[in-house]
């Protein structure tokens, strides 16, 4: 049990909340109309919540849409989700005792769900938490953008949910943080003396590392961007975020250190 106590504040929360709004707004795309429909009816806070910080503005008192400053905000974040999908996904599944990584395999696989059935194996470890607590980043940003690649927030087959948004959907991810394997639980008792949870940490992350570059020279991916159900039609904002995210190689090291990118909080 992990002994760190992490926690989200209701700021935190709506921000969040909003930038994957924006996203949506930008990337599927998709305009929301200002007399909301039924379905969407969970979104008027964020929406207001963009729009008085100048992210979305309302064109011919019909609309919402994004503004340059709310692009300019994707791009900022697209970054760091790109190093999500980069970097930290290879330490969802990581089995100790061998030091090895699920992803080694993934190209063994030939369907969806046999590779789910790999990941499912109890032998693995999900070491992101640790991961991102040993380079200083904050866990609930990075199991925030799990759910959002799993396609576990916002929203559901029928629409777009409270609870997947501002309500529930953070107890499961604080519990999730809160109860994540610690690094000082890493460590081992050796032949020639104690190795301390630090240590592990670095060699994984240095083998993480490794294969994360194997992984992207390879001429597939396993990593996907944003699913979306798109309703309208592509512009110019939708191809610039996506390139950001298809063209940006993650800019991590072994070291404890927080890329340039990740030095300042994230913020709207």
């Amino acid at each position: 049990m992990s002994t760190a106590q992490y926690s989200v504040t209701e700021a935190q929360k709506s921000q969040f909340a909003a930038i994957y709004l924006l996203e949506y707004m930008i990337n599927a795309p998709k305009r929301f109309a200002l007399m909301l429909e039924r379905e969407e009816e969970d979104l008027e806070p964020i929406l207001e919540w963009l729009l008085i910080r100048d992210f979305v503005q309302i064109e011919g008192e019909e609309r919402y849409t994004p503004t340059e400053k709310g692009r300019d905000a994707l791009k900022r974040f697209m970054q760091r989700y790109s190093d999500f999908l980069t970097f930290f996904d290879v330490f969802c599944a990581v089995d100790l005792e061998e030091g090895s990584f699920a992803f080694a395999n993934y190209f063994d696989f030939d369907t969806k769900s046999s590779w789910q059935a790999h990941l499912n194996q109890e032998r693995w470890e999900d070491l992101r938490v640790a991961v991102a607590a040993y380079k200083g980043i904050d866990p609930v940003e990075i199991v925030f953008m799990s759910f959002v690649n799993e396609e576990r927030f916002g929203r559901t087959e029928t629409g777009w949910a409270f609870d997947l948004l501002l309500g529930s959907v953070w107890d499961e991810i604080l519990n999730i943080c809160n109860a994540a394997l610690p690094i000082q639980q890493l460590g081992w008792d050796g032949e020639d003396g104690p190795v301390s949870g630090e240590s592990v940490i670095q060699d994984i992350v240095s083998q993480g590392l490794s294969l994360a570059e194997q992984l992207r020279e390879h001429e597939e991916t396993p990593y996907r961007k944003i699913a979306h159900s798109a309703t309208d039609s592509p512009d110019e904002a939708t191809l610039e975020a996506v390139n950001v995210l298809r063209n940006a190689a993650n800019s991590f090291d072994a070291s404890p250190s927080k890329p340039e990118q990740w030095k300042d909080p994230w913020e709207l």
